[in-house]
């Protein structure tokens, strides 16, 4: 891979050990997925990675580590105040409704010499269908050509069970986030199950564990 020749092995090794570390002592609702989150990053030379969603700053903690390797810009958008889950100088953090923030995206990126190209792009908000139906239609068309996004709560329950056989309080969405990815795509997926799959330009990997993560790495086109 790409960043064997690129990156110093004790710097990855670093990063991973951080990710294991935090994870060892927080068990959450996304534990499971982190070292999958970075590995995946690494691939792809990023040069702008937007998180939708940031919560208590899981998803933050590992792209803020790509973001250095790659010196990346990190563009992290919440509704609720989110600034301080991070200290990553190249992180600018949005206060705004995510969809609304789309809408400008284009001129806000230019406004900050920034390209409104994205390499990387994490979805991890409401967890329901029209709301991530909008979400796809408002931020798909910003990805550049090759491009992964990261969904999380694609296999949503009362109650979510992680690797360990340790569980946690979820809730039930009604399938949203898996039901507007199977619109995208135009097929079912069976997200009780983990799978790889490949559609129409893209490698689709899925983790049932720990409320569902999707992976998905789309190649130019």
């Amino acid at each position: 891979m790409a960043f064997i020749d690129r990156f110093n092995k004790g710097t990855l090794r670093k990063a991973v050990a951080d990710i294991r570390q935090r994870v060892s002592v927080r068990k959450t609702d996304i534990s499971d997925h982190l070292e999958t989150m970075f590995t995946e990053c690494l691939d792809i030379a990023p040069g702008l990675i937007v998180e939708l969603g940031v919560g208590d700053g899981e998803s933050t903690f590992v792209f803020e580590r790509v973001a250095r390797l790659w010196e990346a810009v990190l563009v992290s958008v919440d509704i609720e105040d989110c600034r301080d889950v991070s200290t990553y100088s190249d992180r600018i953090f949005v206060r705004q409704d995510d969809i609304a923030f789309a809408s400008s995206f284009a001129d806000w990126c230019r406004s900050r010499q920034i390209e409104p190209v994205i390499d990387i792009l994490f979805i991890d908000t409401s967890h329901l269908y029209d709301h991530t139906v909008a979400e796809i239609k408002s931020w798909f068309p910003f990805l550049a050509k090759r491009a992964k996004v990261f969904f999380h709560d694609t296999n949503m329950h009362d109650v979510f069970v992680r690797r360990d056989g340790s569980t946690g309080q979820g809730w039930d969405n009604e399938r949203g986030v898996i039901r507007a990815i199977e619109g995208y795509f135009g097929r079912p997926f069976e997200e009780e199950k983990d799978f790889i799959e490949l559609h129409d330009g893209w490698v689709i990997k899925h983790y049932s564990c720990c409320n569902g993560f999707m992976v998905m790495d789309r190649y130019g086109r």
